[in-house]
């Protein structure tokens, strides 16, 4: 073929070993591959570039694990540093929830101090106002009913006017205080948190500084709260002084006490007569305890006057001790003038009987009817020279032959009575018909 040549020379430089060798070589014979020999041929034709690179990746591979390890090993070392922030940063926690609990607590106190001081400001408010109505009552001068009915009117008002307050106040207050001691529970816990790092506390002296000087402020106010309350009670003290030393300027209080308070009393008591028991009026005894009443009395009033009140109340109480000694003075007198008539009339009716006793001597009667103006009551004179007994019964005669009627003896506190038992006729007892004594 025309061609031959050109196939022969195509075939020569592509061919394979692997095939056999008549193919690449028509015209010589096949060649034996030997593996051992194609193996010394590869050992004389090493790479030294992929040798060195991986030497260079294993050096990188041992550097990289060098400094990871070293890396490691220095955070490890600073792990205490670490632990000692987390601590300055748990201390800082527990020293601000502290510091918080005891700001709230302290405006949860100023809180409740400022809702007392408010209510018994509105109290006292109410108490001033019905005190001026009251002492209005009493000095008008009013019967002790009408008085007591009024007072009793207003005391019933204030008293509920206050417990509305109360009821309204209480509420928050009670509010208030259930927060205080929710909060003083978690400030104990937070102590005892602090009694343990407190040598660690130290560390943050500023922020003590700054939080000293917030708690100051907080007590300023709490200050101002209490200087509230005193000036409260300053007006309490006030209140009370005026109502238990009040000042009287109107009325018939006030007109009492400018009568009475003109002259100084001096007491007068005399002794006790012997008429009061002749007459049975009152006996030594009972007398003696008046007397002793009288300087209870008076004893009452000087520890009174020594105590310091105010006000009115000290003139009151003069006025007080000058119209008793008045008031005993006065019966003093009264008591002497009647003692003084009553002897004065019984030296009257002693002359009478001794004149009387004297007729009886000279005549047969027992006595004499005085006055019959009352039958159940007689009133007689009997000769002293007999005794007559209670039940004793007599006959009454106007004349030797004109008998009247009967009557019987009786005793009371004045002395022997008679009452009539019968009438002999139309003629009613007067006074001089003649008593005949029945004799037993």
């Amino acid at each position: 073929m025309a061609n031959d040549k050109q196939v022969k020379k195509d075939l020569v430089p592509f061919g394979s070993k692997f095939l056999p060798e008549e193919i690449a070589n028509i015209d010589g014979s096949a060649e034996v591959y030997s593996l051992e020999s194609e193996y010394a041929k590869t050992k004389k034709n090493k790479n030294w570039l992929v040798l060195l690179i991986v030497l260079i990746f294993i050096g990188l591979i041992a550097a990289l694990t060098v400094f990871v390890t070293y890396y490691s090993e220095k955070k490890d070392s600073n792990i205490e540093v670490s632990i000692s922030e987390f601590d300055d940063l748990r201390l800082k926690e527990i020293l601000n929830s502290s510091r918080l609990t005891e700001n709230n607590l302290q405006i949860s106190k100023n809180e409740v101090l400022s809702l007392m001081i408010e209510m018994r400001n509105r109290i006292l408010e109410v108490n001033n106002r019905y005190l001026v109505r009251q002492n209005a009552v009493l000095d008008k001068g009013f019967p002790d009913n009408v008085a007591r009915e009024k007072l009793a009117e207003l005391r019933n008002s204030e008293n509920s006017e206050i417990a509305g307050i109360k009821a309204n106040f209480e509420g928050q207050i009670n509010r208030k205080r259930a927060i205080i001691n929710e909060i003083e529970q978690e400030k104990i816990k937070a102590d005892r948190e602090l009694q343990k790092e407190n040598k660690a506390i130290g560390k943050f002296g500023d922020e003590n500084k700054l939080y000293a000087h917030k708690m100051k402020l907080l007590q300023d106010s709490s200050k101002s709260g209490l200087n509230a309350l005193t000036d409260f009670y300053e007006r309490y003290i006030k209140y009370i002084i005026l109502k238990y030393n009040p000042v009287f300027t109107s009325g018939d209080v006030k007109s009492t006490l400018d009568r009475s308070l003109k002259k100084d009393e001096q007491q007068n008591l005399r002794e006790y007569d012997e008429l009061y028991a002749r007459e049975n009026i009152i006996s030594r005894q009972r007398f003696d305890e008046t007397r002793a009443k009288i300087n209870d009395q008076k004893m009452l009033l000087q520890r009174l006057t020594g105590v310091g009140y105010e006000n009115s109340v000290p003139p009151a109480l003069k006025s007080i001790d000058n119209l008793s000694k008045s008031i005993v003075n006065d019966y003093e007198t009264f008591s002497f003038g009647l003692t003084s008539t009553v002897k004065l009339k019984n030296s009257q009716i002693e002359d009478y009987r001794i004149a009387l006793d004297a007729v009886l001597k000279e005549r047969p009667e027992s006595g004499y009817i005085i006055s019959a103006v009352n039958p159940s009551r007689i009133s007689i004179h009997i000769n002293r020279l007999l005794t007559v007994k209670e039940g004793d019964t007599a006959l009454v005669f106007r004349t030797d032959d004109l008998y009247i009627g009967e009557i019987a003896f009786y005793r009371t506190s004045e002395g022997i009575k008679a009452k009539l038992v019968s009438l002999a006729g139309k003629e009613k007892m007067r006074p001089f018909d003649r008593i005949l004594i029945k004799i037993k």
